[in-house]
């Protein structure tokens, strides 16, 4: 909004003030100016049309300047709808009335010229920058959802989750909370060149659209990845090895990668800078994979070793981001290592892992997590 676009509504029951008023709205380069005779008229232009500031008389007939302000105040905040008394008193209490009643400002009769013009312009100026400011906000908000729904479209489809449980009785479930409006937590699965599944979780350091940014790179890395890597070492080296040259100084993820046989139950796994994803065994005991290895997109010859073991029919694999084991609740800890063991083993790996554990995070820290937050599990069925 411009001063020329600007609404400008003039409530006076005298004829002769109005015309002043209005010229001098005129002088500052305002020429949409609205005239009502008392506070009825008056609030019957506000419903027609919001002005976007109100030159308000106090003694009216019908209805005073005081009972219309108020009025306006149960509709209308000081920035949404500025009033700027135009009152012949001019003692302490004609003053606190104004500003009682909701006025923004005042000035008083006989008229200043100069005066009016002056609060007018900063008024006016403020409501332009007001007015402004939510129409940003308003953009970048519809721009968030917008990012934030097509950054939710790089995660796995439900429908091909149930696909590969039904094709590999593989079950997959998984779930990122962000600490803000966009994160740079990141997972997927996918089918690798010797038919195996494949399993990525990812952690971009930061927040919001930079790290949200990321996790898109990532998932066209993942699109055009070589077919004929072996194992998920390999598939971490590839993926630091592009992150390197795409990501700003500073900038890398921890992720962890795993490939699971479905025939014979082996489970590869390699990471960088990962939590230690944990095992939870078809008899209900847990233990942590020492898997380990520098972050992706720090070092341009990084690489990373695996680690292999027999992941039995019924067993589960839990995968999450450090949010989990790293956030905090009164200077401590609000979840430690052997708490996230004793509620795998609680939970059992024929529960729903994922919502098992994020309830129980939940308990302890209510609401949004500190930081990005990703839980994922693989069971076999």
């Amino acid at each position: 909004m411009t001063l020329d676009e600007a609404r400008v509504l003039i409530v006076d029951d005298n004829i002769g003030n109005q015309e002043v008023l209005s010229a001098i709205v005129q002088s500052i380069g305002v020429t949409r100016i609205e005239t009502a005779l008392n506070g009825v008229e008056g609030l019957e232009a506000v419903r027609r049309d919001k002005p976007d500031i109100v030159l308000l008389d106090v003694l009216m007939p019908v209805m005073d300047g005081y009972e219309m302000c108020r009025r306006l105040r149960m509709e209308y905040s000081r920035d949404e709808l500025p009033v700027l008394f135009v009152t012949a008193f001019d003692n302490p209490d004609s003053r606190t009335n104004c500003f009682a009643a909701g006025g923004t400002d005042m000035v008083t009769k006989p008229i200043n010229a100069a005066e009016v013009m002056a609060r007018l312009n900063v008024h006016l100026e403020n409501r332009i920058l007001v007015t402004g400011l939510k129409a940003y906000q308003s953009r970048m908000t519809e721009e968030l959802e917008l990012a934030r729904d097509t950054q939710e479209t790089l995660h796995p489809h439900p429908s091909q989750l149930t696909d590969i449980e039904a094709r590999r009785a593989i079950r997959v479930t998984g779930i990122i909370e962000t600490s803000s409006e966009l994160g740079g937590d990141f997972w997927t699965v996918f089918e690798t060149h010797d038919n195996n599944l494949g399993l990525l979780v990812a952690d971009f350091t930061g927040h919001g659209v930079a790290a949200a940014f990321n996790t898109v790179r990532l998932h066209a890395l993942m699109a055009r990845r070589p077919w004929a890597l072996r194992g998920p070492g390999e598939l971490l080296e590839f993926l630091n090895h592009e992150l390197k040259q795409l990501l700003p100084p500073g900038q890398f993820a921890a992720a962890l990668a795993c490939e699971l046989n479905a025939a014979s139950g082996t489970l590869t796994c390699a990471g960088g800078l990962t939590p230690q994803p944990v095992l939870i065994e078809a008899n209900g005991a847990a233990r942590f994979l020492p898997v380990s290895g520098p972050p992706l997109g720090a070092f341009i010859d990084a690489s990373y070793g695996e680690i292999t073991l027999s992941m039995e029919p019924g067993a589960a694999l839990l995968a999450y981001s450090d949010a989990l084991l790293e956030s905090m609740v009164d200077d401590k800890v609000a979840v430690t290592e052997d708490e996230l063991l004793a509620w795998s083993a609680e939970i059992g790996p024929g529960g729903d892992l994922v919502k098992g554990v994020l309830s129980r995070f939940h308990d302890r820290l209510p609401g949004q997590p500190p930081d990005d937050l990703t839980i994922v599990a693989m069971q076999r069925r």
